[in-house]
């Protein structure tokens, strides 16, 4: 089992994962999410202050498990991705607010009051209480450039595309 933990102000988000073939003791827990992948071999929990917990079940493509998380204090938002697997959660209800089946998730990141999920071939963009603002398809290699009205990607085969602010 690999395990980490982040303190964010005063969460405690905890972060585990292990291999899995069948994860039917948890299917039926409150936040159960699965990839709509056929080859699905890790099971992550990401518990809330030891009160929310999330199990996603997703397939992880390398050795390193890789998850990653992105919380809002101010709102009580938990972002989340992995593998084909992205979502977000309010902390302050236990529920789950959206799920997204991506190509391939790529990372979080805080822009002004943004959050921006990077993907292989769509990036996203979200208010802070996990509301989606904005989506943009994209195709590597592609360039990034933060501007004051939105998020512009730049790649050869998709040309330019946006994320906008509202």
């Amino acid at each position: 089992m690999i395990s980490s933990k982040i303190i964010v102000e005063e969460a405690e988000i905890k972060i585990e994962h292990e291999d899995c073939s069948d994860p039917n003791w948890c299917r039926k827990k409150e936040i159960f999410i699965e990839s709509m992948r056929t080859e699905n071999n890790t099971l992550s929990t990401i518990s809330f202050n030891d009160d929310v917990f999330v199990y996603v079940f997703w397939e992880s493509f390398s050795v390193a498990k890789s998850l990653e998380v992105l919380y809002v204090p101010k709102t009580g938002v938990l972002f989340f991705g992995c593998g084909n697997v992205t979502g977000r959660v309010c902390t302050r209800t236990s529920k789950l607010l959206d799920l997204d089946y991506v190509t391939l998730f790529w990372g979080l990141e805080r822009h002004k009051n943004y959050v921006l999920e990077m993907g292989e071939l769509e990036c996203s963009l979200y208010s802070l209480d996990g509301e989606k603002v904005s989506r943009a398809e994209v195709d590597p290699p592609y360039e990034v450039e933060i501007q004051e009205d939105g998020i512009r990607f730049e790649s050869i085969v998709m040309g330019t595309t946006w994320l906008n602010y509202e």
